[in-house]
């Protein structure tokens, strides 16, 4: 006899699985440096940049939305609306939905006022980003990374183009032209912002690289 399909098992299983990618995505992007600094060190977790995590994050963010309002209305519904039913026009758990709610409000209002411990737990992943750019070289411009080859080169190094061109010939990187960003140039080449930023800054290593 064919057995069959359990919708109760399929949807409280998806929900495990959407809420632990979730969860872990969400410490991932709670310990990730800030946009630029993950971009310029090729900062990665398992493989996959801040960005890519992010967008993990979003989507199973509205998978498990989706997957917890079928808990809620095909398994679950009946219960729920029972705790807020009416006796003698008094909330039957009255007291667990406003003690609910009153923590709901609490974290929510303490974060927004900045305040500990939300203060506090806020401050640990901060200080766990900003550790990943301690001792790193970064040019002061705002997100370096994303300018085109020929605005890199005269903007931050101060190099010619044409030196430029024998650097990377030197180290047989792949130059599609000046027009292409730095961060696709170092995807396509296997090298770092940050590493393509210390070997065009190193006068001695820019002198023998061109010997």
């Amino acid at each position: 006899m064919k057995q069959k399909f359990n919708w109760q098992s399929f949807i409280s299983i998806a929900l495990l699985f959407s809420f632990l990618i979730m969860m872990f995505s969400g410490v991932v992007l709670y310990i990730a440096p800030e946009g630029s600094l993950s971009r310029w060190i090729g900062w990665s977790v398992l493989g996959l940049t801040k960005s890519q995590w992010e967008q993990q994050h979003t989507i199973f963010s509205y998978l498990f939305v989706i997957f917890t309002v079928l808990h809620i209305f095909k398994i679950n519904w009946a219960l729920l609306w029972s705790y807020f039913f009416m006796n003698k026009f008094k909330f039957v758990f009255f007291k667990e939905i406003l003690i609910a709610l009153s923590i709901t409000l609490i974290v929510f209002l303490g974060t927004l006022a900045d305040i500990n411990p939300f203060r506090w737990v806020i401050k640990v992943g901060d200080t766990i980003s900003d550790s990943f750019g301690e001792n790193i070289e970064r040019p002061d411009i705002p997100d370096p990374e994303k300018l085109t080859i020929e605005q890199f080169v005269h903007q931050v190094s101060k190099i010619s183009y044409v030196d430029f061109l024998e650097i990377t010939k030197y180290h047989q990187f792949e130059i599609e032209s000046k027009d292409q960003t730095i961060q696709d140039f170092c995807l396509n080449n296997n090298i770092q912002p940050v590493e393509l930023y210390e070997k065009l800054t190193d006068r001695t290593y820019y002198i023998d690289s061109l010997e």
